[in-house]
């Protein structure tokens, strides 16, 4: 099923609570052909580098191969452990799925893998296929949350964005799926997106979208790095500037008005020298051009709660979103 999104806000629509219901729900999606059980092999990276024959049938971006449907008493536990019943299956199949300008999600399923729910699934704009998309969901026990409710088995609900890959530049889609992704989670009380920020999308627009560094050592590294670019470019900043740079968002945001040269390949990537590879130039500001030059990182966005006003979430529990997200 595609729901608008612009029509999905507008409307909700029953959710199934009980053990009976949630299990019936499971029933259809499985008779549907939309769930099934997954595997991960952590030492391949690309998901191209499967047999087609046991991968799904895209085969491409992504690390898991389809399994057979887990037991009615797992996909229970899975399912009750990462939402409760804030949610029912086939409503959160639904408002992933949601339809957002002329953009939709065809040949998507859930895929229920060790300790984790994957949604994956190909975008299309109109008939032809412009991309996919898999997010992954787990609950986590950690220590950030205190050591008490540690004890206490609190759990850190976290949403990884494991791949995405569009071919139309500059549409807005990804902007619009994420603040509608961001909507819907914190309604459903999750705690944390996170990924790794070489995905297709790019690092520069994580960071403008306010993830951070993961690794707090991550931030010195990379002023280290744009240090060593100013010198070598004999650039006009100062060492207070660069000292005052501590997550990624203020890298994505450093010196606008200050443009330099960088290198684009076929792809879309960038190098900050000219190659046989890197052949276009292209003149971009400062912050902006030396994340599009550097090196992946781990990144996370917290999920914040904060103002909220009566506006429906489709088959969420509370029915109400954040008025604003707070920009980081």
């Amino acid at each position: 099923m595609i729901r608008d999104q612009s029509r999905a806000d507008e409307n909700s629509f029953r959710v199934s609570r009980s053990k009976q219901e949630v299990l019936q729900d499971f029933e259809k999606l499985i008779e549907e052909k939309k769930l099934f059980g997954a595997d991960r092999d952590p030492a391949i990276r690309d998901g191209a580098a499967f047999d087609r024959a046991l991968v799904k049938e895209k085969g491409k971006g992504t690390r898991f191969l389809i399994r057979k449907v887990p037991s009615r008493a797992k996909l229970l536990r899975y399912w009750t452990r990462l939402f409760e019943d804030a949610i029912a299956p086939y409503a959160l199949f639904d408002v992933l799925s949601a339809r957002i300008h002329e953009f939709e999600h065809r040949e998507n399923r859930l895929l229920f893998g060790k300790g984790r729910v994957i949604y994956d699934t190909e975008i299309f704009q109109g008939e032809e296929s412009i991309g996919e998309l898999t997010l992954s969901f787990a609950s986590l026990r950690d220590l950030t949350l205190g050591v008490l409710a540690y004890l206490s088995g609190a759990r850190l609900r976290v949403v990884y964005i494991e791949h995405i890959r569009l071919t139309v530049q500059k549409s807005g889609y990804a902007s619009a799926l994420f603040r509608h992704y961001e909507r819907l989670f914190h309604d459903l009380r999750f705690n944390q997106f996170r990924l790794n920020a070489s995905l297709a999308v790019g690092g520069y627009y994580w960071a403008q979208e306010g993830f951070d560094f993961s690794e707090k050592s991550e931030a010195g590294k990379r002023k280290a790095e744009l240090r060593a670019l100013v010198k070598e470019r004999g650039l006009p900043v100062r060492e207070v500037e660069i000292g005052c740079l501590n997550h990624a968002y203020d890298f994505a945001r450093f010196r606008r008005e200050l443009r330099i040269p960088v290198y684009r390949d076929a792809e879309g990537s960038y190098s900050s020298k000219a190659d046989a590879r890197f052949r276009e130039e292209v003149s971009l500001p400062l912050g902006k051009a030396f994340l599009l030059c550097s090196a992946p990182w781990e990144g996370y966005k917290t999920i914040y709660t904060g103002p909220r006003r009566q506006d429906n979430i489709p088959g969420s529990s509370s029915g109400v979103r954040p008025d604003v997200f707070p920009s980081v």
